[in-house]
């Protein structure tokens, strides 16, 4: 695989599995909303990942549309669900569409283990995820947002069974067109 230019670097297992397991190219995103859900077994769940504005962070055309057809392979393709499932995570829903000229990937997966995104997670203690350098970024949760010295930490209450963050890039450019290329393959597809 090319070297990917990452420009948002979020640093917590849960973002780490989505980011670099579910869209393994060079993908980033003009935002990122996470929902983490416990059952009330306070182990399993579900967690849904929404990334609005997918693009490519090349700028090599080629490049690109080899990030364009992984994506596309991602949401078609057997291979990505069984890399999923050997992985603990169960993709119950995974879609690829155009909202308000945008390409949006949303994910739904059930987990058996918490700890497999979030490893210190205890129902009786306080959740901690460090985001890491968020420069750039704006976030929203509901969660009690921490600045650190070089990180952004996200804090919740120690019971808590729904975790949600968004993050959002404040200057987001949009340089692979990806929305254009997604309207082009539906076309043929049909």
């Amino acid at each position: 695989m090319h070297k990917c230019n990452r420009t948002m670097k979020i640093i917590i297992p849960i973002c780490y599995y989505f980011l670099l397991l579910l869209l393994s190219g060079c993908l980033v995103s003009e935002t990122i909303e996470y929902k983490l859900i416990l059952n009330d077994d306070g182990k399993s769940g579900k967690v849904t990942v929404v990334m609005r504005n997918v693009q490519s962070d090349e700028s090599d055309p080629d490049k690109q549309e080899k990030d364009f057809k992984e994506l596309i392979s991602n949401w078609k393709s057997d291979k990505y669900l069984i890399e999923q499932v050997e992985k603990g995570f169960y993709v119950k829903e995974r879609k690829l569409y155009l909202e308000k000229g945008k390409l949006v990937w949303k994910e739904t997966s059930l987990f058996a283990d918490i700890r497999k995104l979030i490893p210190e997670y205890t129902s009786d203690n306080t959740t901690r995820i460090s985001l890491g350098d968020t420069t750039g970024l704006q976030i929203t949760t509901n969660g009690k947002i921490i600045a650190e010295d070089d990180s952004t930490v996200i804090v919740w209450k120690p019971g808590t069974k729904v975790f949600e963050f968004k993050t959002t890039a404040r200057n987001f450019t949009s340089t692979s067109k990806f929305a254009k290329r997604f309207q082009q393959y539906s076309k043929r597809s049909k």
